[in-house]
């Protein structure tokens, strides 16, 4: 596509997602909570604010990425991991003729969003290898997943969103990169410095950092094996998408999500088409 054309393009698509969001504003966002969901237990009125305030800033993000990449709106979209719609809510308001997939490892959070959002529900599975769509995605929001997985899930699960993209998709996956490592430091914990030394001690030589959640935590996550928090450096993104020849990387903004989690874009076609 040559500049003028390019830059046309760039246009046309602004346009169209401007008439999407002024639908977005004026239908409002379904704003039901999910009572079964051990995590939305608010305590304090900016806790609520902010889950909603994070969910509109991923579809920020994505809105961003499929248009800087000229990307026509999306047929099909996958949300993984769901949740109880935190992303999935904006997502059915501003993509209402859209094929939208919610797909999550625990059942209650795929039901939730069916019934509440009239999406298509799918049941995860700890080994993302045993996992086969019945179809391929136009766009893929895989948020706040590879920030809580050992390396070889993180691996597993990238394999699943490559086989996952259509011919013309884009994925964006969050991870906690070199600003989580600051936060932990000199704002909060998000785990005891005696277990988050245990992910400092591979980060520095790999890129890569895990460990478990101690036993308390992981009660809210109790169909997984292993589940904590991981940390991981842009190098090591890299490293593991440019191996795919299918796959293009078509960004990479570190507190990309919430000014907290970075934000990986790659898409196809390949990146020799």
């Amino acid at each position: 596509m040559d500049g003028q054309t390019g830059l046309k393009r760039l246009f046309e698509l602004q346009r169209r997602y401007n008439g999407l969001y002024a639908s977005y504003l004026s239908g409002q966002v379904n704003r039901t909570l999910d009572p079964a969901d051990k995590e939305n237990t608010f305590r304090q009125e900016w806790e609520y604010d902010h889950y909603f305030s994070a969910g509109a800033d991923a579809l920020r993000l994505i809105v961003a990425a499929l248009t800087a990449n000229l990307r026509d709106v999306p047929c099909s979209i996958l949300d993984f991991p769901c949740g109880s719609g935190r992303v999935t809510r904006h997502l059915r308001a501003f993509f209402p003729d859209s094929r939208l997939v919610a797909c999550d490892l625990y059942d209650y959070h795929v039901r939730f969003c069916v019934d509440e959002f009239g999406v298509e529900g799918v049941i995860s599975k700890e080994n993302f290898d045993a996992i086969e769509f019945e179809t391929q995605f136009d766009l893929i929001f895989c948020g706040s997943l590879l920030t809580h997985l050992p390396e070889e899930l993180c691996r597993s699960a990238m394999r699943l969103i490559l086989r996952s993209l259509s011919d013309r998709a884009i994925a964006i996956v969050t991870l906690h990169g070199r600003h989580s490592e600051f936060i932990q430091k000199h704002r909060w914990k998000y785990i005891d410095d005696n277990l988050y030394s245990v992910v400092a001690s591979t980060l520095g030589e790999t890129g890569f950092g895990y460990v478990d959640y101690d036993h308390a935590s992981r009660s809210k996550f109790d169909q997984q094996a292993r589940y904590g928090v991981t940390v991981i450096r842009p190098h090591w993104a890299m490293k593991l998408v440019e191996a795919d020849d299918k796959t293009r990387v078509l960004g990479y903004v570190e507190r990309g999500w919430d000014d907290h989690q970075d934000a990986l874009v790659i898409g196809r076609p390949s990146i020799n088409e």
